[in-house]
């Protein structure tokens, strides 16, 4: 898997606005009105990810939960990791 250009990175990153660019990985915050929500969520992007084989990074804090994302394989962002980010972005709670 090759590793994507800071221009093609720019250019997926302008269709999901959302995610964000930090060195490496991409990343979004997602906050929920509850902590069972955000649990919910979680159990959501970790069945996404095992159907997909590439397993973002988690992090929960009360309701809010990030997701960050790199293909360690290739040591930087692929298109691997932006489709789990529309996937994820598509979930429905």
């Amino acid at each position: 898997m090759q590793v994507l250009s800071k221009t093609d990175i720019d250019q997926k990153l302008k269709q999901q606005p959302l995610w964000k660019l930090k060195g490496k990985y991409i990343f979004r915050t997602f906050t929920f009105e509850e902590f069972i929500q955000a649990i919910e969520f979680i159990n959501k992007v970790a069945g996404i990810a095992e159907t997909q084989n590439h397993h973002p990074e988690i992090k929960n804090n009360y309701t809010s939960v990030q997701i960050k994302m790199t293909t360690h394989d290739a040591n930087g962002i692929t298109k691997k990791d932006f489709a789990l980010a529309l996937a994820i972005d598509q979930i429905q709670l």
